[in-house]
């Protein structure tokens, strides 16, 4: 990346599933990874799930945010079709897990089906006293302590009228702040997914595209001068998302061509009134080689671009992914 000394990373997620009855289950992820040169261990995910009735699950614990299609469907590097993620639908405007309860399942309607899920968890914290003066006003994720003492509620809806096509809509509201001078945050997200392995384009077409919105409430900052910027007050509003088409000739009868997957990714972080000071958007181009139907080498340029006075941030990368 432009700007930055270039490095190789690596990173390894251990998933348990763990059936303990026909009807209780165990899901657990844990990520190593390299950080500030040493190895650190994050828990992604654990979550207990009781299956109610064929319509309904239960879980408690930590787990994907459900709100967020593209954290709890397409994150994973092997799913991923680009070596990173778009802007603010990943480590950006939505939290990417949840420390809760939520209730599932799926609604047969007719040919159709809805699927929903709700859930409540801890709220997100609220950055006012930050060491870097652009994370003013942005939330805190996750706010495992649940300082201030506030409760999300929030769920997701996804129709499914064909196979091939999902449409969803995503909702978290919570108060965020002290428990004294609390305002109101409100998470929202639309997504659109479609693939659909087609003969008469002899291969697999993959498109989606997420967009999303965060609401903070208007706040006072430093409201007695302590930090040297206040008082300072604003509505902290946000939003941004990605559009994203893939295909891949599965149906060549060439061993090698079918294996390759041409991707390009339009995705943008719209920001610039905010202590941020700028929008950003992005365009990246990507060439993936299937080895198996779960191992993936991927490479990809990326073209960036900052407004604000910000330096744009070109970026070359590769990664390869083994999911199993």
């Amino acid at each position: 990346r432009s700007g930055e000394d270039p490095f190789f990373d690596a990173s390894f997620n251990a998933l348990f599933l763990y059936k303990l009855t026909d009807r209780l289950f165990f899901e657990g992820e844990m990520e190593l990874e390299f950080e500030n040169g040493a190895t650190t261990i994050n828990l992604e995910v654990a979550q207990a799930s009781y299956l109610l009735n064929d319509y309904m699950t239960i879980g408690v614990g930590r787990f994907l945010n459900p709100m967020d299609f593209f954290v709890e469907r397409q994150h994973m590097n092997w799913v991923n079709k680009l070596p990173d993620k778009p802007l603010a639908v990943y480590d950006g405007l939505l939290p990417e897990s949840q420390l809760g309860a939520q209730l599932r399942g799926v609604v047969p309607l007719g040919p159709t089906k809805l699927e929903y899920v709700g859930f409540v968890a801890n709220a997100p914290g609220l950055i006012t006293a930050p060491d870097d003066f652009s994370e003013l006003g942005m939330l805190d994720f996750p706010n495992t302590s649940n300082v201030g003492g506030h409760v999300a509620v929030g769920g997701h809806v996804g129709f499914i009228p064909i196979p091939e096509l999902e449409v969803g809509y995503g909702i978290q509201r919570s108060k965020v702040g002290p428990r004294d001078h609390a305002v109101e945050n409100v998470l929202q997200s639309a997504d659109f997914n479609y693939v659909r392995d087609s003969t008469l384009l002899k291969g697999l077409i993959n498109f989606r595209a997420q967009w999303v919105w965060s609401h903070v409430g208007h706040f006072v900052y430093d409201p007695d001068g302590e930090q040297g910027f206040g008082p300072l007050s604003f509505n902290n509003n946000r939003n941004g998302g990605y559009v994203q088409m893939a295909y891949r000739p599965t149906k060549i009868d060439n061993d090698i061509i079918k294996n390759l997957e041409g991707v390009v990714r339009y995705d943008r972080l719209n920001q610039l009134h905010t202590p941020v000071g700028f929008d950003e958007e992005r365009v990246t181009l990507g060439l993936n080689y299937w080895l198996t139907p779960s191992t993936v080498v991927k490479a990809a340029y990326e073209f960036d671009n900052k407004n604000g006075g910000a330096r744009d941030q070109d970026a070359f990368m590769m990664q390869m992914a083994v999911g199993f």
